[in-house]
């Protein structure tokens, strides 16, 4: 039996700010997503913003297709299709900033699925893509 891991998320925050804006992340869930060995298979995670003026934020992919959210895992030679999908942004759009009204909490879930049958040819091991979120404020 084959057993893939597949690494999905490592998301990391750049923010900057002016002295005057007050600005926080928190309740990050977690910073990988692993999806199982099946197509179709999910995983999620999700954080908050507080922010007490407008804001942009960007989410993106290193293996971004389209702004839509089809982007890849990857170990290298070999590609297993994903969907990423997001909540709480207003719209489902990677790679555009996306201005955001101050909050006292916003949360922001973004979702992962497995759309390639990771048996069809594929060898095992693990496949990776990174997500970024940029909040600018």
């Amino acid at each position: 039996m084959k057993k893939y891991i597949i690494l999905v998320l490592s998301a990391w925050m750049a923010t900057s700010a002016q002295a005057t804006q007050q600005c926080a992340i928190d309740g990050f869930l977690n910073s990988n997503m692993r999806l199982s060995s099946y197509r179709h298979s999910q995983a999620a995670t999700s954080f908050n913003v507080r922010c007490d003026q407008g804001y942009s934020i960007v989410f993106n992919s290193e293996n971004l297709t389209n702004a839509s959210g089809t982007s890849y895992v990857s170990n290298g030679p070999y590609k297993l299709r994903t969907q990423l999908n997001l909540q709480g942004a207003g719209q489902n759009l990677w790679g555009v900033q996306l201005r955001q009204a101050p909050s006292e909490r916003q949360k922001y879930v973004i979702a992962v699925q497995l759309q390639d049958n990771p048996y069809n040819g594929v060898p095992a091991g693990v496949y990776k893509d990174r997500v970024s979120v940029d909040i600018i404020f």
